[in-house]
């Protein structure tokens, strides 16, 4: 009987053991959890504020406290970009996506295969960045995807994208002026004139459309129409290095450049 006591404490005392490593398990977890998610956030502000060195520090950091996790992979693929290491960049989003990242992993990455001319890549990573409808920046997606479609020569597909990218977005100037530049790109130099007029319309101190605008009057001999819109930029801009800039082309139109 004293041995069945002794064999039954054992077994309880062995149980409620177990149950206080699975707890000390539990808090060392959390803990790493924390740190981890600490040097993340120390990492991306390092980031925004250019301290690259800093921002690698930090995101190796987490990712050694607890790896793999998509949003630490994918802020260290955007360090290796800013370092204009591409394909150390790719091998991180590559690495994220593995692990179950989200679209806005898939956006990224797809932006990188596009800065890279892998415009089909792009494209097939892109559509999957769609495939969740509750992404808040499906309008960079469209964007990314315009962008190659220019790169494959397909102007109608591009000018889509980026028209449905300025449906989702409310920043819709930043739309209209890439589907300009498509149009400048393919030569469709009166489509690319009207959208930079429009934009000079909507925004008047939009320097931008201005730039381009210039480039394409000035070779169509269209001098006084060009001079209407630096003399309008230069009233409506707030911005004194933006003025001197147009008054410097309007300088140089005054003397035929």
């Amino acid at each position: 009987m004293k041995n069945i006591l002794y064999i039954s404490l054992f077994f309880s005392l062995l149980f409620t053991l177990g149950g206080c490593q699975t707890t000390a398990e539990k808090k060392l977890n959390d803990n790493a959890d924390k740190r981890a998610m600490l040097h993340y956030q120390l990492g991306l502000d390092a980031i925004h504020k250019g301290l690259i060195s800093k921002a690698f520090e930090e995101l190796y950091l987490s990712d050694k406290i607890r790896a793999n996790q998509p949003d630490t992979l994918d802020a260290i693929a955007y360090a290796w970009r800013l370092r204009g290491d591409n394909k150390k960049a790719e091998s991180f989003y590559k690495r994220a996506i593995k692990h179950n990242a989200g679209p806005a992993t898939y956006n990224n990455y797809g932006s990188l295969l596009v800065e890279t001319g892998r415009y089909k890549k792009a494209l097939n990573i892109l559509n999957q960045a769609l495939e969740d409808p509750r992404y808040r920046n499906q309008a960079l997606v469209f964007i990314n995807m315009g962008d190659a479609y220019v790169g494959l020569k397909d102007l109608d597909n591009a000018v889509r994208s980026y028209r449905k990218a300025g449906m989702l977005s409310a920043h819709k100037t930043y739309t209209q002026l890439k589907e300009a530049a498509a149009y400048k790109a393919f030569n469709r130099l009166n489509y690319a004139q009207a959208l930079y007029e429009t934009i000079l319309h909507q925004e008047p101190a939009n320097q931008e459309a201005l730039q381009e605008l210039i480039i394409l009057l000035k070779a169509n001999g269209k001098r006084q129409l060009l001079r209407h819109y630096i003399q309008t930029f230069i009233q409506k801009s707030s911005n004194k290095l933006q003025q001197t800039w147009a008054k410097d082309e309007l300088l140089k139109l005054d003397k035929g450049q």
